[in-house]
């Protein structure tokens, strides 16, 4: 069993109610040995009820004093899941480099500047759209760097209502996408968190799992994008079974910005 997650959240996030202490307790009780607290912050974000500003004085404080106090139990990485948008670049990279962090998860919440979790999807604009939204990041990613592992990458999926069955109109972008991801010597993580909505689809889906593979993609993180106690390491289990049959043979762990290597059990 893969005892770590990856990808967590806090009350330092705007999504989130659960104290950090709640949060390291619960995944010690559960005996995570690894994780990440990768709390938000997406500059620009464009919805005034959750703007995602983050506390970073505070918040860097408490991890680090969260990181010591439970040494001997957890091993924690300080890190920061930074919102990419066009525009926000310099902001995002001086609060990446603000303090030393060991992971940055870098994600896109947004359909350019409409964020998606308030954007209207038809039946109408649905296709076009989805395509825009892996343009969009690909550009996002030719001029930004200042992540490790790129987020959740087909998460727009969440959001428009009835996803394509066939993402065949996607790949070449979205092969084009990890490409860049390999060159530029980051990685992706396989997120967890759809099944906790009803859904079944994995982010990325597994035609972009197995595309990061062929073209030679290792660097890779497992995350439940949980900012509930309740689901840490949700679906793991068949997280690493999928990821076994698709050729993956390690994990990784951060520190410092580098990634370490671990077998799959």
């Amino acid at each position: 069993m893969l005892l770590y997650d990856y990808h967590t959240h806090t009350d330092f996030s705007d999504d989130s109610d659960t104290p950090m202490t709640d949060m390291v307790e619960k995944a010690v009780s559960l005996g995570i040995r690894d994780m990440a607290i990768t709390d938000h912050y997406d500059p620009g974000y464009p919805d005034p009820l959750f703007p995602f500003i983050l506390d970073e004085d505070n918040y860097f404080a408490a991890v680090s004093e969260h990181q010591e106090r439970y040494k001997d139990r957890i091993t924690i990485a300080k890190g920061m899941e930074i919102g990419i948008m066009q525009g926000q670049f310099e902001e995002a990279s001086r609060s990446v480099h603000a303090y030393p962090y060991d992971f940055i998860i870098g994600s896109f919440h947004h359909m350019r500047t409409a964020d998606l979790y308030n954007y209207k999807f038809t039946p109408g604009n649905r296709a076009a759209l989805t395509e825009d939204y892996y343009v969009y990041i690909y550009e996002c990613l030719s001029a930004y760097k200042d992540y490790d592992i790129f987020g959740h990458a087909t998460l727009i999926d969440r959001y428009t209502g009835e996803p394509p069955l066939d993402y065949t109109p996607y790949m070449e972008q979205l092969r084009a996408i990890m490409k860049l991801i390999i060159e530029d010597g980051k990685g992706i993580e396989l997120n967890t968190s759809s099944f906790k909505y009803g859904s079944s689809t994995w982010l990325p889906r597994i035609e972009v799992l197995k595309a990061y593979k062929e073209l030679g993609g290792e660097i890779l993180t497992v995350g439940s994008d949980t900012h509930e106690t309740e689901h840490f390491m949700d679906h793991f289990d068949e997280a690493e079974s999928l990821l076994t049959s698709l050729g993956f043979k390690y994990y990784c762990t951060f520190k410092d910005r580098k990634p370490t290597f671990h077998k799959f059990d």
